[in-house]
């Protein structure tokens, strides 16, 4: 029994040396690297800025002009509006989709037209039966 003891307290001696040997070999390899430098972010353009602002006004202002000729169009009640979308881009007006009567491609058009803000319509309606 003895003789086991002495070859058991040398793997331990050895194993907590080897443990010690990593652990500084690691910290050392962390005390040599460069600081880490701060991300500085580069100044903001205000031209850039401005232009962004500005086309973020145009899009809200394309979606309201869109909207009132939308309401134009419902508020009357004679054009069947399930199938038409609108859209609108610096003041022009798109129409497009199905309506089930002829009269009402003229009379959509016409509604648009009188929307403040509309300068043109692009009437792209078409015919299309009750279904559809």
């Amino acid at each position: 029994m003895k003789a086991a003891f002495p070859r058991v307290a040398c793997m331990a001696l050895l194993v907590l040396v080897s443990g010690a040997g990593v652990a500084l070999a690691d910290e050392a390899d962390i005390a040599y690297l460069p600081p880490v430098q701060p991300y500085v972010a580069p100044p903001k353009d205000p031209a850039k800025a401005q232009r962004a602002a500005q086309k973020k006004a145009m899009r809200v202002e394309n979606r309201h002009l869109a909207a009132s000729v939308r309401k134009s169009l419902v508020k009357a009640g004679d054009i069947d509006t399930a199938h038409v979308s609108v859209l609108a881009k610096s003041g022009t007006v798109t129409l497009a989709g199905t309506v089930p009567e002829v009269s009402q491609i003229d009379l959509a058009q016409q509604r648009a037209r009188q929307v403040p803000g509309v300068t043109e319509v692009s009437n792209r309606l078409i015919l299309g039966s009750e279904g559809h």
